[in-house]
């Protein structure tokens, strides 16, 4: 969090000395739309047992409004459908042998909408350099927790029948189970050439627990262990297209 703040401080203190300053290439005033596509690698996060990456794609859509006489500021929303999650690489199980290397992947769909505040700066006619910051509120909406087994037999497919199944229905313990809703701060930084072709790079920090409650009062009724607050964190390249 301290470099959160951090970065929020020295980005006011930036855009707040650029105003002071006439540039050449000056960001035109006004609303634009963009068009984003992707790549994600995510992972969860403050849980042990969660040491593995998971790859994934996204997708969106983005209004920027250029603030008047405010020297290269703007206002960034959008809607994006994104993939997150991450991996257990290396499970105990419950077939009847530790012979076995048990492995998990959670896959959790959200459609998020991010919101924030960005500074451009235009290097020259057809190229612009920009950073943005702000926070993003998201809602489950797909996915699934897949369980694999480096194994063969009966007792391996059942294993990992039983354990895979739909992301954020609440099932009952021993089931992990993971609320639908998350929020956190999200930054990015990226490249404009011809006021049309983009390219973007960014992290999502995610400040919600998304454990359900009904899992983490079941776990510690039956085992007397307080579960840690799981959080999303993701990183993500971008290409976009400016209409």
């Amino acid at each position: 969090m301290k470099k959160i703040f951090s970065f929020i401080l020295a980005l006011a203190l930036c855009t707040g000395n650029a105003m002071a300053f006439e540039f050449d290439n000056e960001p035109e005033a006004g609303l634009s739309f963009m068009g984003i596509f992707g790549m994600n690698v995510s992972k969860l996060q403050n849980h042990m047992a969660y040491d593995g990456n998971k790859v994934g794609a996204t997708m969106g859509i983005r209004a920027d409004y250029m603030l008047p006489k405010a020297h290269g500021t703007y206002l960034t929303a959008g809607i994006d459908w994104t993939m997150k999650g991450g991996k257990c690489t290396d499970l105990f199980t419950i077939i009847g042998t530790d012979d076995y290397s048990v492995s998990a992947k959670y896959a959790l769909h959200y459609f998020e909408v991010p919101v924030r505040i960005g500074f451009r700066y235009n290097v020259m006619e057809t190229l612009g350099f920009y950073g943005e910051l702000g926070p993003y509120f998201a809602v489950g909406v797909g996915g699934k927790h897949m369980m694999n087994v480096d194994g063969d037999g009966t007792a391996v497919r059942d294993f990992e029948d039983e354990n895979t199944y739909a992301a954020f229905k609440n099932y009952d313990y021993p089931k992990e189970t993971f609320q639908r809703w998350d929020a956190g701060i999200s930054f990015r930084i990226g490249a404009e050439y011809e006021q049309h072709y983009n390219l973007m790079i960014g992290c999502d920090w995610g400040l919600a627990d998304i454990y359900r409650t009904s899992l983490r009062d079941a776990v510690h009724d039956q085992t007397g262990i307080t579960l840690p607050k799981v959080k999303n964190f993701n990183f993500s390249i971008t290409v976009g297209y400016r209409f």
